[in-house]
């Protein structure tokens, strides 16, 4: 599972919270993770979550994407394009000149033509699939709740809270 921390910076009575969450935690390893997003190079990501654990405007939590669904739906933007490509090479050097043939053309302009087809088509697929369903991170733990304002504590200091 991926995991990386956030703040809550708006809760909904729908159960989903909207929250900043740190790129560097969760994607640290990745090398596109100054291109992420839409172009931008921030540090911070501002995204939906689902809040199962109740947490509120300020609270610092730990955001948890399945690791199943971002997976699979990489295996598609990945596979489909090599597989286009793949059978389209076959396809050519099939249906002109055999797999003996020494002539490579029809193979390696029918090979092109398959991955751009299997590009598009895993492009259509992952539009489908984010709109029937989405990939949300999932508030999984308060790691630590909202501070408490200066106003609201003793003036002596103690933390005693005799109001």
């Amino acid at each position: 599972m991926a995991q990386t921390i956030g703040f809550v910076v708006e809760t909904g009575n729908d159960g989903q919270a909207v929250v900043v969450a740190e790129k560097n935690q969760g994607c640290g390893s990745c090398s596109a993770v100054s291109q992420c997003h839409g172009g931008q190079a921030a540090r911070t990501q501002k995204m939906p979550a689902l809040n199962r654990v109740g947490a509120t405007v300020g609270d610092r939590v730990t955001l948890t994407v399945a690791s199943g669904a971002l997976l699979s739906r990489m295996a598609v933007l990945y596979l489909v394009p090599v597989f286009g490509m793949l059978a389209g090479a076959f396809a050519g050097a099939f249906l002109f000149g055999g797999v003996a043939g020494t002539d490579s053309d029809h193979s390696i302009a029918l090979g092109l033509a398959g991955f751009v087809l299997g590009f598009v088509f895993s492009v259509a697929i992952s539009r489908v699939w984010s709109a029937v369903w989405p990939v949300m991170p999932v508030i999984t733990r308060i790691v630590n709740t909202r501070l408490v304002s200066s106003s609201t504590r003793s003036s002596a200091g103690c933390g005693c809270g005799t109001n």
